[in-house]
């Protein structure tokens, strides 16, 4: 394995305070999503450390699952992720289950959003490489992010959207500028992404899918991909205000987990896929 790059203290990691994570990795800046995951699997563990960070170990249809809250933000999410990462013993997958606002007419509350890649309107992942360097989620996983959606009802091109989502590290000044004195900046910044195509905004995605990349080498494959459920309409005039789905969380977890469980199959041979090669691969794709 590489050499890590995070901080141990009495054989846990620092931040995350744990000690192993299975393969397939759940993760949510909400700590009580995370929870929430231990309803739906056997052998369920679930601990939180000083931080507040939760950690859920189990199995989910005979799949090793964990679950893991980063925080809110990249930054967060860029010290919690590592953790997670170089715990997992030989090749992962994460996938994030998060909440977005959205940045087309069309894409309403309530819908889903599966991640192409990130526009990166942050500054945390700068550190690790330059802003010309795209965000991509692992394109194995869409066919099975995008069936198990819609096994939970929603549709594609009507309540189901796979494109390009705006990460960001403010929240309330980024989604709503006219607040912030750069307003005018903020705004037409904003209007440019929509114009290209963008679907949603929301906080973490980009940091995962660098950190893939960071960490997949000639001797491992990690696999990131980001379901985010929508809770706000598009910005198109006035303050964004979050609006509650009834049964949206619920059906945005069991769809990843049966996306992992589908993964699981593949790479254990007990399912005909397209992707085993790219999940079991010890080269570099």
């Amino acid at each position: 394995m590489e050499e890590g790059v995070t901080f141990l203290s009495r054989g846990k990691t620092y931040h995350l305070e744990a000690e192993r994570m299975n393969p397939y990795v759940l993760t949510a800046g909400s700590a009580g999503r995370i929870q929430r995951l231990v309803q739906h699997l056997d052998h369920a563990e679930c601990s939180k450390g000083d931080r507040g960070l939760v950690v859920v170990h189990g199995t989910y249809k005979g799949t090793p699952v964990s679950g893991v809250t980063t925080g809110m933000g990249p930054a967060s999410c860029a010290i919690v992720l590592p953790e997670v990462i170089e715990l997992i013993q030989g090749n992962g997958v994460l996938l994030r289950i998060g909440t977005a606002g959205s940045l087309q007419a069309r894409v309403r509350p309530g819908h889903a959003v599966v991640a192409l890649a990130c526009i990166r309107d942050e500054d945390t992942t700068r550190a690790l490489v330059g802003p010309e360097y795209p965000a991509v989620a692992s394109f194995e996983m869409f066919p099975f992010l995008l069936s198990a959606l819609g096994e939970q009802g929603f549709l594609s091109g009507e309540s189901l959207w796979l494109g390009v989502v705006h990460t960001k590290s403010d929240l309330y000044f980024k989604e709503a500028p006219q607040f912030s004195p750069k307003g005018n900046e903020l705004r037409e910044r904003l209007k440019s992404y929509q114009r290209m195509g963008a679907l949603a905004s929301e906080m973490e995605l980009s940091a995962h899918f660098l950190l893939k990349d960071y960490y997949t080498s000639s001797r491992r494959r990690i696999l990131s991909g980001g379901i985010l459920g929508i809770v706000a309409n598009a910005p198109e005039s006035g303050r964004v205000v979050p609006e509650e789905h009834e049964g949206l969380e619920g059906r945005l977890l069991l769809a990843g987990l049966e996306a992992m469980h589908a993964l699981w199959m593949t790479q254990s041979g007990e399912a005909n896929g397209c992707v085993g090669y790219c999940i079991n691969s010890t080269s570099e794709a």
